[in-house]
């Protein structure tokens, strides 16, 4: 019928948590059952990693240099009065892992769309390993990551299997279930629903929660590599980050294999290389924390491109 309402997924889940992994499969079960699909990619930093890694969707929108539940908020809205008028029946946003929940159901509800578009349909991964350890994070993180587990109406409580004994990982089961005790709680590994520990009841809504901004203190660093750079020496940057660090990704050449691409992450204090082959893209690196000493890291990065 010509005027249902389209329908509105939101990925949320802190810095590292594992969004794009799950997208990647995701998205393939969505395009299987609905060509008429739109992604939204929101990167916090002035470049698209996660964009690149997404491609399959046939329309797709980046939104870069800010967060849409709140600097891209209008903008948000804005996106989505177009894809409106495109005959699109479901938009799947993938949000920047600072993004509080709350705002971004107040943009999809906005009045401008709110006759075309559902209440959105929230899920939520949580690193679990990270959750477990919540009570080492600052305050403003923690209220973060429990806000956007009391968003959702799916949680996927992902890297479980990296907690160490089945105590650990009823506890996080039980805490989670505390702060959304009517939302389903699923187990996951590298992004991919292994079972099911929890059904929803109904579908939660936060219209009693209190609207803030949160991550006012979170910065980012976008550094563009002109050349190749030492691959030893790029591997101890990352094992020195401070722990102001959050979140890394982006790509990098090596010297030693000048023609081959290799996409770089780190969160939760685990980093990782990857090779992706011999890809025409930049070799940047986008690093989000809290309150970055951005002078400080710049020039350890500089040190990485002219050392």
């Amino acid at each position: 019928m010509k005027n249902e309402k389209i329908e509105v997924t939101l990925v949320t889940g802190f810095l590292g948590s594992g969004k794009t992994t799950f997208l990647n499969q995701y998205m393939n079960e969505v395009l299987d059952e609905n060509n008429k699909v739109a992604l939204i990619v929101n990167e916090f930093g002035d470049f698209d990693v996660d964009g690149h890694l997404l491609e399959k969707t046939p329309l797709s929108l980046t939104m870069l240099q800010g967060c849409i539940c709140c600097d891209l908020q209008d903008d948000l809205v804005m996106q989505l009065q177009q894809l409106a008028q495109q005959n699109v029946t479901h938009v799947v946003i993938e949000a920047t892992g600072i993004a509080n929940p709350i705002e971004m159901i107040a943009a999809c509800q906005d009045p401008l769309i709110a006759r075309q578009y559902t209440y959105p349909t929230i899920i939520t991964i949580v690193d679990s390993v990270r959750f477990a350890q919540r009570e080492t994070l600052s305050e403003a993180t923690r209220t973060l990551m429990i806000d956007q587990i009391r968003a959702s109406q799916y949680i996927l409580l992902n890297k479980i299997d990296l907690l160490d004994t089945s105590e650990m990982q009823e506890k996080v089961v039980q805490d989670v279930t505390q702060f959304a005790p009517h939302s389903t709680i699923e187990w996951a590994k590298h992004g991919v629903v292994q079972k099911t520990v929890k059904t929803a009841t109904h579908m939660n809504q936060i219209e009693h929660m209190q609207r803030k901004q949160l991550h006012a203190h979170y910065d980012t660093i976008s550094y563009h590599f002109t050349y190749p750079i030492s691959r030893e020496q790029f591997i101890q940057f990352i094992l020195n980050v401070p722990e102001s660090v959050l979140r890394m990704k982006g790509y990098v050449q090596f010297r030693d294999v000048p023609n081959e691409l290799f996409l770089v992450q780190y969160a939760g204090g685990l980093p990782s290389l990857e090779s992706v082959g011999n890809l025409a893209l930049p070799t940047t690196v986008v690093i989000i924390g809290e309150r970055l000493d951005k002078p400080a890291l710049k020039n350890k990065l500089e040190l990485l491109q002219f050392g």
